[in-house]
């Protein structure tokens, strides 16, 4: 990553958690009871607004249901873009929905286990000491694509931009409750940027 790091526009990032992982193998539910949310969701959606725009830029109509009754809501739309096993380019559209009126705080990247790029197989082992993040870099360009860091990559000197990676590490040595996933972004072409961390 570090040979593209000029090309980068904005950076948005969340901690993968065991949850997440289970959503990307479409086995989220946590009881018997249901299918279970197949999303990534991120807090601080008021906050993260504007760099989710960016990659999400187009705007469509999608019929949801709130406080009791279907109404149409604004869904973002954008497209996703990796690289398959044969190292093609391969995209896909990819959608960031508002929050919903259970959790007010929350937007979110749905059906994540319809796309390649989120494969479990493309997931470090992480562990202790060594957290994992969703990267979705965005280029100038415009191209949003999804990776995955480890920490102790992004503390590696030489293996990201070290621009990039002081950025991201600032904000996983934040002072944080402990069951508060890491979530931020930076936007390289202004001041914008966000920590859920002091």
């Amino acid at each position: 990553m570090a040979s593209n790091a000029g090309q980068v526009a904005r950076i948005l990032y969340k901690e993968i958690v065991p949850g997440d992982l289970r959503k990307i193998l479409a086995q989220s539910n946590d009881a018997d009871t249901g299918g279970g949310a197949r999303d990534f969701r991120f807090g601080s959606y008021d906050l993260l607004l504007p760099v989710i725009k960016q990659m999400f830029p187009n705007t469509i109509k999608e019929n949801r249901k709130r406080n009791g009754s279907v109404i149409q809501i604004d869904v973002f739309q954008g497209k996703f873009f990796w690289h398959n096993v044969s190292n093609q380019v391969v995209s896909k559209d990819s959608f960031f929905e508002p929050p919903t009126d259970v959790r007010p705080s929350e937007g979110r990247i749905t059906r994540v286990h319809e796309y390649g790029c989120f494969d479990t197989s493309r997931v470090p082992s992480g562990g202790a000491g060594n957290r994992v993040l969703l990267l979705l870099i965005q280029l100038t360009d415009g191209s949003v694509w999804p990776y995955y860091a480890e920490e102790k990559t992004l503390r590696t000197p030489g293996v990201w931009d070290p621009v990039v990676a002081k950025e991201i590490l600032d904000c996983l040595d934040a002072v944080r409750p402990s069951n508060r996933a890491v979530i931020g972004y930076r936007d390289f072409t202004n001041a914008g940027r966000y920590c859920n961390g002091k």
